[in-house]
């Protein structure tokens, strides 16, 4: 019996009917007879309220009717199925244990339980510090990396079932909700490279250069462009633009510039005051 299934049925004082430590003699009295009973039906219930879908369908189809409601057949049958005699079902129960994957807290922690339990009853891996290893191997190092050493650290003597509701907590308290999925990574990746790599095929009607739109041009528009050297180069979407020479020199500089009433100038037709050109 796992530690999760036995605390749940001591809490309502049916774990030594449902487990056959607790039986009935020519010396039990009538209202010991009925205590019983109840608490073998509500041991029952708890048990069935515990199963994964497989081990209801075998529940449904193989416990006679004369044993519904019958809490310690049940268990009988189910300690039958994971038999520790039984090879096949010790392999069975290790591998679903060993293959179980993290997608979300609450879906894993609920397979890995039931998972657990297949364990216990076919008598295989009794370690828990063993499991709890497995366990921890499981979660994202991302989003689980300081779980995973508080439980190395300070936690890794205790019962498996404490682990698994120490990791329940944990994501609560850090607000851990999905692992994203490898397949969701790469789209995104894979669009961001779309993008940014579609940009140069845009192509500007009034110089012919690539890299921008015709109302960020900075030939028909030259107020628009950075008016630094340093600016040209944090620039990225228009920088195809640096190399026309009707707006810039051979090293980039652009030649044009607009004075504060609006007027647009080309440097060769600047002239200062008192100085004499050639």
């Amino acid at each position: 019996m796992t530690a999760n299934m036995g605390a749940k049925l001591e809490d309502i004082g049916a774990r030594k009917t449902v487990t056959g430590l607790l039986k009935i003699d020519e010396k039990t009295t009538a209202e010991e007879i009925a205590a019983y009973s109840v608490l073998n039906r509500k041991g029952y219930s708890k048990i069935v309220q515990n199963l994964d879908a497989s081990n209801l369908a075998l529940v449904s189809t193989t416990l006679p009717k004369n044993d519904c409601f019958n809490g310690c057949a049940l268990w009988k049958l189910l300690k039958g199925k994971y038999t520790g005699s039984d090879l096949v079902a010790q392999s069975s129960a290790l591998d679903h244990f060993l293959d179980l994957e993290f997608s979300n807290v609450g879906s894993f922690c609920s397979a890995i339980r039931l998972s657990n339990q297949c364990l216990v009853l076919a008598n295989v891996l009794k370690d828990d510090q063993v499991k709890i290893m497995i366990m921890l191997r499981k979660l994202s190092r991302n989003q689980f990396q300081s779980f995973r050493d508080i439980i190395a650290m300070g936690f890794a003597t205790e019962t498996f079932e404490l682990s698994v509701k120490r990791l329940e907590s944990y994501a609560v308290f850090n607000n851990i909700k999905k692992e994203a999925s490898p397949s969701s990574t790469t789209q995104a990746t894979m669009m961001s490279t779309t993008t940014s790599t579609s940009k140069p095929g845009v192509l500007c009607l009034h110089c012919g250069k690539t890299g921008h739109h015709t109302h960020n041009c900075w030939v028909k528009y030259p107020e628009k462009a950075p008016k630094t050297k340093a600016a040209h180069l944090t620039v990225q979407d228009n920088y195809a633009q640096l190399a026309d020479k009707s707006s810039s020199d051979s090293n980039g500089h652009f030649t044009y510039f607009r004075t504060p009433n609006g007027n647009c100038y080309h440097l060769d037709n600047c002239k200062f005051e008192n100085v004499k050109y050639f």
